[in-house]
């Protein structure tokens, strides 16, 4: 499997929970870091190898009122079963980080 379809099958992983605003976006400092690093990067999507295994890192944006944990552990396990059964994709681990909280479209009205 590919760089760009791990990418790929984890945003559609992420995406497909509808709790989920967006993902973090890339800042300067971190944009400098992938530039000098040899780790794989996308704004709020980082992956890196230890002992032959990704690692997954995620800095998303939530809607208010979720139930962050819950969320956290059903995007990690979804992610993990997805890669390693349909990808045959060796997971060590998936971090997620709640980088902000959005309101949803029926708050703003």
């Amino acid at each position: 499997m590919t760089d760009d379809q791990v990418f790929n099958l984890i945003e559609k992983d992420v995406f497909e929970f509808d709790e989920v605003s967006r993902f973090a976006g890339a800042g300067f400092t971190d944009n400098l870091q992938n530039m000098l690093s040899r780790d794989k990067t996308s704004p709020g999507i980082k992956i890196s190898e230890e002992d032959d295994r990704l690692v997954i890192n995620l800095e998303i944006i939530v809607y208010f009122g979720v139930n962050i944990p819950q969320l956290c552990y059903d995007i990690q396990s979804k992610i993990k079963n997805d890669l390693e059964n349909n990808a045959g994709v060796n997971v060590k681990a998936v971090n997620i980080k709640v980088e902000g909280l959005d309101k949803p479209d029926s708050m703003l009205s």
